[in-house]
């Protein structure tokens, strides 16, 4: 993360879920197992997953996905400087409260990092967890200046 220095909190304990949805439903809720990479070739973003039948590598474009990679643990005060919420078709998914900066995951993988607490309909979390969001979900922010 950008100049925050931020630590997953025990990755065993919280591994990393990617989740999907279209059209206001949660279509896909796997765990990460590395990943996003950018799939130049298809025009999608992959991840290598795992759910009961193995590990599979999984490519995904459209929508909106969210990958949530667990608690993180700051070491400094940070101060709310967003309120993202989401959307899916018509519905709202989830709105985060946004701590600190939001970055870019790199040049290739069109997609925004942040520390966040989330509310909504499949996504909650009271404490700080590192967030990637892709996709062609609308998410709509009101900063805080």
């Amino acid at each position: 993360m950008d100049a925050i220095a931020a630590r997953r909190v025990d990755p065993e304990a919280y591994p990393a879920i990617i989740t999907c949805f279209s059209g206001g439903s949660e279509i896909l809720r796997q765990e990460l197992i590395a990943g996003p990479f950018a799939d130049e070739y298809k025009f999608a973003h992959e991840v290598v997953v795992k759910d009961e039948t193995g590990i599979h590598s999984l490519n995904f474009t459209g929508g909106l996905c969210i990958i949530d990679r667990g608690p993180v643990l700051v070491s400094e005060e940070l101060a709310v400087t967003d309120e993202l919420s989401c959307y899916s078709g018509a519905r709202m998914i989830v709105t985060f409260e946004v701590y600190g900066r939001e970055t870019t995951v790199d040049e290739y993988v069109e997609g925004r990092t942040f520390l966040a607490e989330a509310n909504g309909k499949t996504l909650n979390a009271d404490s700080l967890h590192e967030y990637l969001v892709f996709g062609a979900g609308a998410c709509i922010g009101l900063e805080t200046i």
